[in-house]
């Protein structure tokens, strides 16, 4: 399994494996999402899981517009089907990231729990109680 604390910076984020089974994505305010970069990252996600599944905390900074064409695909369709993910929190400042968030899990649902926060805290909170569940 790969080391607590290693780290992967791709074109658009920096994931790191803070924990055993727990990973944080942080993605940069200058980011704009693309078909190209969420694989990307679901590449990089997938070799720090080192094939088990894992807790995952996405950071979107309020920075970082929202791509409206993709709000109509299920970017974690593999993720769901290959049961590579706990559970899912996605972290934003942004109202309207928030809301469109929300709404894209409501129309995607996932096989893993998902949900939004505003804060970091809260989240991770949340993510290492589903952790604790499993034991």
């Amino acid at each position: 399994m790969t080391a607590v604390g290693h780290t992967i910076e791709t074109s658009t984020a920096t994931l790191v494996l803070v924990a055993p089974g727990f990973i944080e994505q942080r993605y940069n305010p200058t980011t704009r999402f693309s078909p190209n970069n969420l694989a990307e990252s679901r590449k990089a996600r997938a070799k720090l899981c080192a094939g088990r599944p894992c807790a995952l905390m996405i950071v979107v900074p309020a920075e970082v517009p929202i791509e409206p064409p993709l709000s109509n695909v299920d970017h974690f369709r593999t993720e769901s089907t290959e049961r590579s993910i706990i559970a899912l929190a996605l972290v934003t400042e942004s109202a309207m990231m928030s809301s469109v968030s929300k709404f894209y899990f409501m129309y995607f649902p996932q096989a893993f729990e998902t949900r939004v926060f505003s804060t970091e805290e809260e989240a991770r909170t949340w993510l290492l109680g589903k952790l604790a569940d499993l034991t």
